[in-house]
């Protein structure tokens, strides 16, 4: 998460989704009729640890301004009652990323290093003959990519194909499921 040359964004979906999936599985213990003591113990022993690492993580992931990463983060602090979020200014974030992506997801052809508005990241790609930006554009001005890729990345596409809309969907019902959103 903060090595400069690490652009592998699938462990990142990965992470978060285990993040989402332990605290609803906390959530669910906790809310059974009778919780067990040692599952309760368990609980409040890796409440910590989990508060730790979605913060840490969280630094980074914010910049993507991303609905899925938001969305989850802020589910996790919700259900773990930590109170030291800016879930608002998130989920803002992520209504801006859903309203800005593109109806259809077909990946075309993208040029944005040769634009002059663009700050090119060349730490970011020290492994790699890709250019990547500085910071976000906003997703209809590049390349359509799944949670497990890079929003950074400005010049690819190929037009014979289409994403599914599943980026969409996870993050749109995530946050209306879970009340983050108002309609």
């Amino acid at each position: 998460m903060i090595a400069v040359c690490d652009i592998d964004f699938s462990d990142d979906e990965l992470e978060y989704l285990s993040y989402f999936n332990m605290v609803y599985a906390f959530y669910r213990i906790k809310s059974s009729k009778t919780p067990s003591e040692r599952a309760m113990k368990l609980i409040e022993h890796f409440k910590e640890y989990i508060l730790i690492g979605i913060e840490l993580s969280h630094k980074y992931k914010r910049m993507d301004k991303s609905p899925f990463y938001n969305w989850i983060y802020c589910y996790v602090l919700n259900q773990l009652n930590s109170s030291n979020s800016d879930c608002d200014s998130l989920i803002s974030d992520g209504v801006w990323y859903l309203q800005r992506l593109p109806l259809e997801l077909v990946n075309w052809q993208q040029y944005n290093s040769m634009r002059m508005d663009i700050e090119i990241n060349q730490l970011a790609a020290c492994f790699s003959d890709q250019l990547y930006s500085r910071q976000i554009l906003p997703p209809d001005e590049r390349i359509v990519h799944l949670w497990n890729g890079s929003p950074f990345h400005l010049d690819s596409g190929n037009p014979f194909y289409e994403e599914d809309p599943t980026i969409f969907l996870i993050s749109y019902w995530g946050m209306r499921f879970y009340n983050f959103l108002e309609n």
